[in-house]
């Protein structure tokens, strides 16, 4: 696990397993939780356009009112000017009407530009590559993340030298008592040391399947946890990774994103208007022309880019919540196989099992020359 950055002198030196290899380690994660049991297409389809309507309502009046007011105030031609004077001198009713109207249209062309985004959610952000560069980023939070997930597991390989050194040497003190070998003590420590390493790493993982061997139930002690460890996987994935602030801030960092959402809300801005003109045209004297509505077009659809932007705590809030990313996780987590299951930590240990087998082997062999020179 540690330490997190390389510590040594030049190329001799140390670095724990999962920080040297976070952007490996990382994808192994995702692949095999998230990109396993979730993807976008099913996140977006969750977000229920009414109700996101209904997070967002205290923000809705203002934002209506204030963009019925600018096209009024900000137009060029004169019949626009003259149309402004009415709209200014309009009694509050007929204002209210007008917001009202328009603000009825909102609904529809939020739930076609959710129907929009379904398609094209993979132009403007790929979730699992988020998680994956934000572990790679963070190798804290990845050390954090197998440590936490495999406590149980890795508390069972430190106390492995307890656990099976102790029976495993007895053996070695009778043949000791016998044969004094300079050898003998480090040859045994060293196979010793291998065998706790290698057996410890062995039963943390397998086998999949509970194996009855006598009165005793025998399966990987990671297998065995595996809702509670899926509960953890989710509860980490909802809070720090995949959270509507979070994918919404990778999302405006990508240009293209930007530009292909912005193209999105100025389409349905365009259809909205369509739909909506007919309430202006009582307000204006003559026709507007086709480019002064094309202006129109362009300050309505900035102000609604502006705005859906830059979501407040209220919205995420229902966006979070819709997603429902901690329990969808921990409950398909919860159902992979013991064989899919595995995979969550198999690759992790796998990726330098030699190195840890090896350190338990050189380590029994330190033990054994140690002993061997304070019998002697």
């Amino acid at each position: 696990m540690g330490p997190v950055e390389f510590v040594g002198i030049g190329p001799l030196g140390w670095q724990g397993v999962i920080p040297a290899n976070s952007g490996k380690m990382a994808r192994i994660t995702v692949d095999h939780s998230v990109k396993r049991v979730l993807s976008q297409e099913e996140l977006i389809d969750r977000i229920d356009p009414e109700q996101l309507i209904e997070a967002i309502s205290h923000r809705l009046d203002p934002f209506v009112e204030d963009v019925v007011d600018e096209v009024m105030s900000q137009s060029t031609l004169p019949q626009l000017t003259l149309s402004n004077f009415f709209w200014s001198a309009s009694p509050i009713a007929i204002k209210k009407r007008v917001y009202r109207e328009v603000r009825k249209q909102l609904p529809d062309a939020l739930t076609r530009l959710i129907e929009d985004l379904k398609p094209n959610l993979g132009e403007l952000v790929d979730l699992n590559e988020v998680i994956v560069e934000k572990l790679t980023g963070d190798k804290r939070m990845l050390v954090g993340m197998f440590r936490n997930a495999a406590a149980s597991e890795f508390r069972f390989i430190q106390r492995s030298g307890l656990y099976f050194g102790l029976p495993l040497g007895i053996p070695v003190m009778f043949i000791w008592y016998f044969f004094q070998a300079w050898w003998l003590l480090p040859a045994f420590g060293l196979l010793v040391g291998y065998i706790t390493n290698a057996l410890a790493i062995y039963l943390i993982q397998k086998p999949l399947e509970p194996v009855k061997i006598g009165p005793f139930t025998v399966q990987g002690l990671f297998i065995k946890r595996q809702k509670e460890v899926s509960r953890y996987y989710g509860k980490v994935m909802a809070s720090d990774l995949v959270t509507a602030e979070i994918v919404v801030g990778e999302m405006l960092k990508i240009n293209e994103s930007v530009d292909r959402l912005r193209e999105l809300i100025h389409r349905e801005v365009n259809r909205a208007l369509e739909e909506a003109q007919g309430v202006f045209k009582p307000l204006a004297v003559v026709s507007i022309g086709p480019s002064e509505y094309a202006r129109i077009s362009a300050i309505v659809g900035d102000r609604a880019f502006e705005e859906l932007i830059r979501p407040d705590s209220r919205s995420f809030a229902y966006i979070d919540e819709a997603l429902d990313v901690e329990n969808t996780i921990a409950e398909r987590l919860g159902r992979l196989s013991p064989a899919e299951f595995y995979e969550l930590l198999h690759p992790v240990v796998a990726e330098d099992e030699w190195k840890l087998v090896a350190v338990g082997a050189a380590l029994g062999l330190g033990a054994g020359y140690w002993q061997w020179a304070l019998l002697t």
